[in-house]
C-alpha cells in the first residue's frame, strides 16, 4: 500500500503496542486493565481535554487507522483514501478544534473480503487497538466497533466482547453489504440483539457493488466520494426504513453519516403515498404510491428519530436542509477525521450561519450526551 496511504510505521507502533511499565500488554493483561479502567472511570467524559474552557465538542464521525486494518488492507489488496493518521496528530488537531473526546471508527472499505476467521481476527484487533487508546488517554477517545455483519455468528459473538468487554459506545456498520442494504433480511439476527441492547449504530457509506462499472467510465473525480457515498447512504435510509426495520427494531439508535446523504433533498420522493408538514404549516405531498403497510408511524416519523452527523456536510446549503426536516435535537457534530481536520469542520459549522450559539452547543454536545449518557459531565 503507498505510504501516503496510511500512518508511518511508528505511528503504528505507537497505537498497537501498548507498554505497561516496559513490558508489551498481553492479552490477558489487557482485558484486566480494561476491566480496571472501568470501575475507576465511570464517567468516561469526567477527564477534562486541555480546551475545557472553551467548546467541548464529541465527534461521532472520526477515523482511525490501527495496524489491524492496514496490513488487512494490504494482504487483500485493498487501497484507503488519500491521508495520514497517527494518535499525536490527532489529539493536536482535536485541542485545536475544541473536541473533547472523538468516537473512533474504521472507515471505507471496512472488512468485507477474506476468509472468514482472517475477517473475525482483523475485526477483534481493530476493536481492541480503539479500546488501548480510550485507555490510554482516558476521556479523549470512545469508540464505534468494526462488525462483521454479514458473518451472523461472528458478527454476535463479536459485539458481545465489544460492548461488555471492550466498552465500545456502540458498532460501526456499511451503507451496502455486495448486494444486501442495510434492511435486508439475512440481518434480522444481529438486529434482534442490537435492539435488546438499546445500541447505537453509526453507518458510513461504502462505494456500492451495483456501481462498479460507473467509477471506471466516468470523468468525475474521487467518484465514489462525490457521488456514490452520499447516494448509497440515501439508499441505506430507505432500505432501513421501507423494509420495516427500523419499526421492528425500535430501541436502535441510527446515526447517518453526511448529513443523511441526499435524502434531505429528495424528501418529497420519500413520502411515499403520504403528505407530511416538513415546515409547520406548509404540506408537502409525496409520491403517489401507496403508503408502505410496514410503516405505521410514517416516513417521516422515522426519519426524524434517526441521528445524522455533519461531517463534510457543515456548509449553509447542506445543515439548511437538514435541519428543515429534522429537528436540530438529531444533529451530531462529525468530522471525517482525518480526511477533514476537526478544526476545519468546527470552522464550518460554527459559521455556517444556519445555528443560534445553543443550537451549535446541542450539536456539538448536547445531542451526543443524550444517547451516550457515560459522556455527560457535571456544570458543561
Amino acid at each position: 500500500m503507498p505510504t501516503d496511504h496510511c500512518s508511518s510505521p511508528s505511528d503504528q507502533t505507537d497505537l498497537d503496542t501498548q507498554k505497561n511499565h516496559g513490558g508489551v500488554w498481553s492479552r490477558r493483561g489487557f482485558v484486566g486493565g480494561l476491566a480496571a479502567f472501568a470501575v475507576g472511570q465511570p464517567l468516561l467524559g469526567a477527564t477534562p481535554s486541555p480546551q475545557s474552557s472553551g467548546p467541548r465538542r464529541i465527534d461521532v464521525h472520526h477515523h482511525f487507522l490501527p495496524k489491524s486494518y492496514v496490513d488487512f488492507m494490504g494482504k487483500h489488496g485493498l487501497a484507503i483514501g488519500f491521508g495520514k493518521w497517527s494518535v499525536q496528530s490527532d489529539l493536536d488537531d482535536m485541542d485545536a478544534s475544541g473536541t473533547a473526546t472523538a468516537i473512533l471508527s474504521i472507515t471505507d472499505p471496512g472488512f468485507g473480503v477474506g476468509h472468514i476467521d482472517d475477517v473475525r481476527s482483523a475485526v477483534r484487533e481493530a476493536n481492541e487497538a480503539a479500546a488501548q487508546l480510550r485507555m490510554r488517554y482516558a476521556g479523549r477517545f470512545g469508540s464505534f466497533a468494526a462488525l462483521p455483519l454479514t458473518d451472523t455468528e461472528g458478527a454476535l459473538r463479536e459485539m458481545e466482547y465489544a460492548l461488555d468487554t471492550l466498552k465500545a459506545d456502540g458498532v460501526c456498520l456499511f451503507s451496502s453489504y455486495g448486494n444486501r442494504w442495510l434492511g435486508h433480511a439475512s440481518f434480522a439476527p444481529v438486529y434482534e440483539e442490537l435492539n435488546r441492547r438499546k445500541a447505537i449504530v453509526f453507518v458510513h457509506p461504502t462505494f456500492p457493488a451495483c456501481c462498479s462499472r460507473i467509477r471506471d467510465q466516468t470523468s468525475i473525480p474521487n467518484e465514489a466520494a462525490t457521488i456514490e457515498f452520499g447516494t448509497d447512504t440515501t439508499r441505506a435510509i430507505a432500505d432501513v426504513i421501507f423494509s420495516g426495520t427500523s419499526t421492528r427494531y425500535p430501541d436502535m439508535v441510527w446515526i447517518f453519516s453526511h448529513g443523511g446523504g441526499t435524502m434531505p433533498f429528495l424528501i418529497e420522493r420519500f413520502l411515499t403515498g403520504a403528505s407530511g408538514e416538513i415546515v409547520p404549516g406548509i404540506v408537502t405531498k409525496g409520491q403517489g404510491y401507496a403508503p408502505p403497510k410496514n410503516v405505521p408511524r410514517g416516513v417521516l416519523s422515522e426519519l426524524r428519530k434517526m441521528y445524522y452527523d455533519t461531517a463534510q456536510t457543515s456548509n449553509p446549503a447542506a445543515m439548511r436542509a437538514l435541519r428543515t426536516v429534522v429537528p436540530v435535537s438529531q444533529i451530531l457534530f462529525g468530522t471525517d477525521v482525518w480526511y477533514r481536520t476537526a478544526a476545519e469542520a468546527a470552522r464550518n459549522l460554527s459559521t455556517c450561519g444556519v445555528f443560534g450559539a445553543d443550537e451549535l452547543r446541542a450539536i456539538g454536545r448536547g445531542n451526543a450526551e443524550r444517547i451516550m449518557p457515560r459522556y455527560r459531565t457535571r456544570g458543561v
